[in-house]
């Protein structure tokens, strides 16, 4: 695997393979956030497609985690409710298998 900036300035990275281990190191923070200062968000881009993870005060009133997966079809996953692709690095060991549990867990999009 391979990081690089793309056209857009965005860190990314290529030769990602399922079997690649999943490690906190491939996310960048993403700047000029729109969200409120104490939220965040993280993004993962790769010849695969794309992992972000947003958590964030919802509109609701309460603070939400959420993860997605967009791949390189454009096809989207999202997982809200608490679920941080990151922190359940216990479970995932390989790229293929975080983007495995994004969509075994998507309970807003599923691949539309």
């Amino acid at each position: 695997m391979e990081k690089y900036t793309n056209e857009f300035g965005k860190e990314c990275w290529k030769g990602v393979t399922e079997d690649c281990e999943f490690t906190e190191d491939l996310f960048h923070e993403v700047e000029n956030n729109p969200y409120e200062q104490e939220d965040y968000q993280r993004a993962f881009h790769s010849n695969l497609g794309s992992i972000t993870v947003l958590n964030r005060l919802t509109g609701f009133g309460w603070r939400d985690v959420e993860t997605g997966f967009r791949d390189m079809e454009g096809k989207f996953w999202l997982v809200s409710g608490g679920f941080d692709v990151i922190l359940s690095l216990a479970g995932v060991a390989t790229v293929g298998e975080a983007i495995q549990w994004i969509k075994e867990n998507s309970n807003t999009c599923r691949g539309d």
